[in-house]
Formats: C-alpha cells, sequence, structure tokens
C-alpha cells in the first residue's frame, strides 16, 4: 500500500493501482478502504461507485478507522449510494469507540441528550481534537460515554431541517437572503474544524489555472470528500435545499476567514467561456449559483457588495445570501459583480458554496 501511495504522488498511475489492488486483495484493510475511494471518484481507475461503495463498507465492518469516515460521509452524503442517515450515525458511534475524536464530537454535537452529549465531548476533547475543546468550553471533562451506540440513537437532526425563509433583496438579478439558516453550533464547529487547514485563497486565471493573485488576500479551507464528515454533509444538504439545487452539483464546502484590510476585489463567480476553460466547463458545467452564509459577528465592515448594483449585504450570523451569476437562459450575467470586502476590525468567517450545471459527485443512480 504505501509504495503504491508513493507511486501514485509520483504519477504512475497503473503501476500504483496494481500494488494497490494487490494489497486490499491480500486483506490489508487501509488498502481496501482506499481502493474504494479512488473507484469510487474514478481516480487512477474508472469511476465505479457501486464497487467503490462496497468496499469502503467493506473496510468500515472490519474496523479500519479511514473506512469507517469514508463510511459515513458517502452514507450521509449520498456520494454513489442512497442517503442513509442512521447508518452514518451507526459508522460515527464505531468509529468514536475506537477512539476517533472527530467521530466523538460529532456524535456530542448531534446528541440531543445533555449528558450524553458532555460526555460525548469530553471523549473528544481528551484526544485533542480542537471542535470538542472549544464545543466543551468551560465545562469539566465527563467519563467517556459506556454506549456510543446511545449517543447515536439520541441525535436530534432537526436543526437541519427548521423552516427556512427566504427574503428578496433584489429582483433583477435576483439576490435572496435567509435570516437563520445555521445555528451558532454549527457555524462554531465550521470555523474550528477550518481554522488549522486555513490557506491563501487562490484566484481562477486567464489561461484556466488557479494562482495567488493580489485581488484575494483572504485565506481558505475547501472541504473535499475526503476532508468532510457527517456534520458537514448534513450543512451541504441544508445549503442545498436553500439555494433549491442539487447537492451533487456543488462545488466542496468552503470557509472562507478575513483579517482586517483582507478582501476578495470585485468579481464575478462565473467561469469565462474561453478556450482555456473548455475542459473544465465541459466536464463540470458553468457555475451558476451561490450561497454565502456569515459565521461570525465582532467585527466592522466585512459586508459582500454589488457594485453595479450599488447595493450592500452582510447577513447576521447563520445567515445566508443567494445570487446567480447567469441570467435565466444561461447567460454570463456581469451584474453579479461582487466583492468581499473587507473588516476594518475583528474577524470575519464565512461559508461559499458554488453550484454547477452538472453533478460533481456520483449519485446513487
Amino acid at each position: 500500500m504505501a509504495l503504491a501511495e508513493a507511486l501514485d504522488s509520483q504519477g504512475q498511475g497503473k503501476a500504483a493501482l496494481d500494488w494497490m489492488v494487490r494489497a486490499a486483495h491480500g486483506g490489508w484493510m487501509p488498502a481496501v478502504s482506499r481502493l474504494g475511494l479512488w473507484q469510487l471518484v474514478g481516480h487512477i481507475t474508472p469511476q465505479a461507485p457501486q464497487l467503490g461503495v462496497g468496499r469502503i463498507v467493506q473496510a468500515a465492518q472490519a474496523g479500519d478507522p479511514f473506512g469507517l469516515h469514508l463510511a459515513a460521509i458517502v452514507d450521509s452524503g449520498a456520494v454513489g449510494t442512497p442517503r442513509n442517515i442512521g447508518r452514518a450515525l451507526y459508522w460515527l458511534a464505531r468509529a468514536a469507540q475506537l477512539g476517533d475524536g472527530r467521530a466523538a464530537c460529532q456524535l456530542g454535537l448531534l446528541c440531543g441528550d445533555e449528558a450524553l452529549a458532555h460526555a460525548a465531548l469530553s471523549a473528544a476533547a481528551i484526544t485533542g481534537f480542537e471542535p470538542a475543546i472549544v464545543a466543551l468550553g468551560a465545562r469539566g471533562v465527563a467519563p467517556a460515554p459506556s454506549d456510543w451506540d446511545a449517543v447515536a440513537s439520541a441525535a436530534d437532526l432537526s436543526a437541519f431541517a427548521a423552516p427556512v425563509t427566504r427574503v428578496v433583496e433584489n429582483e433583477s438579478p435576483r439576490i435572496l437572503s435567509i435570516p437563520d439558516l445555521l445555528p451558532a453550533w454549527i457555524c462554531s464547529y465550521a470555523m474550528s474544524l477550518a481554522e488549522p487547514a486555513l490557506g491563501r485563497g487562490l484566484v481562477l486565471t486567464d489561461d484556466g489555472t488557479e494562482q495567488v493573485q493580489g485581488e484575494r488576500s483572504n485565506r481558505v479551507m475547501h472541504f473535499g470528500l475526503v476532508d468532510s464528515d457527517v456534520i458537514l454533509e448534513l450543512v451541504n444538504l441544508r445549503i442545498a435545499q436553500a439555494a433549491e439545487m442539487p447537492p451533487e452539483n456543488a462545488e466542496g464546502l468552503g470557509v472562507l476567514h478575513y483579517a482586517p484590510g483582507e478582501r476578495y476585489r470585485p468579481h464575478m463567480d462565473y467561469i469565462p467561456d474561453t478556450p482555456e476553460n473548455a475542459r473544465q466547463l465541459a466536464a463540470m458545467g458553468q457555475r451558476v449559483r451561490t450561497l454565502l452564509v456569515y459565521l461570525n459577528d465582532g467585527f466592522e465592515g466585512g459586508a459582500t457588495l454589488f457594485p453595479r448594483l450599488e447595493a450592500a449585504f452582510r447577513p447576521p450570523p447563520g445567515g445566508a445570501l443567494i445570487f446567480d451569476s447567469v441570467t435565466d437562459d444561461g447567460e454570463m450575467d456581469p451584474r453579479t459583480l461582487h466583492e468581499g470586502s473587507p473588516p476594518t476590525s475583528g474577524e470575519k468567517w464565512i461559508i461559499s458554496k458554488w453550484f454547477r450545471t452538472k453533478a460533481l459527485r456520483p449519485t446513487a443512480s
């Protein structure tokens, strides 16, 4: 397996796949889960979601930590398999039982029983998992749960099913706001999970590549499939439903951080229809809708500005802003030029979610 991963990193796909298959067929469960991931997303092998999910589940059933992590994601995110939140929580319980701090934290945050939630967050905090430490706050550490299935069974998912109230802020181009899309505990989880992995935000250039540019100085963490978890997949679903878009058409969840003075100068979210971008547009489709969630307060400035509309919006913490980058007939709409303006004091955190015209993840079908 180590040889396979080394060869993969060097671009020797065929040799890497051969060695990973050998490791998986030899019964090495970490290789089984890795091979399942490769088949699920079509990495150096033809995409075969059903086979991939089957291998991931096989590894999870054998107690492989990476397999358990992936199985919880594919079940909660409906990636190559029908959505099954109950089974995703079961995988989290198995992972927490093995000492996985992230799994224990998720169960604690989702648990509707205060005593069980405290115990689960304590178990996660002891492992050093920072979001659990933040969620535990000043409360003392309690003994770890003796029954993780009981914690999973007490999950309260009502925060992800609350009614959504859309307010029309601008008719053409259409801009909507939602005052209370995500509760405070989800906002806090997203920020503390992203903070250690933040990197300089990139800009799509004229040659079709993404690079560091002076027009964008903020930092960002994009959560891909492997970076995700059950809570983030539930957030993805909540955001997709609020945006009235298929969840599988969404790009990875982005958590953006702006320190004082950092900004993203006026830009468009749509992908320019140029020869350099032709391959990307053919494979992924056009970026047509954006949803932003403001995660915190305690900062000055930092609104989302639309210069050509002479409009500015700053939703409350947990509130969202939705706008399209194209017209109703699919044409790129330059009126949607917008800017992530800098905070003049304090730190600004937001979630950014882009939706395409094509599915970016395999579905159950």
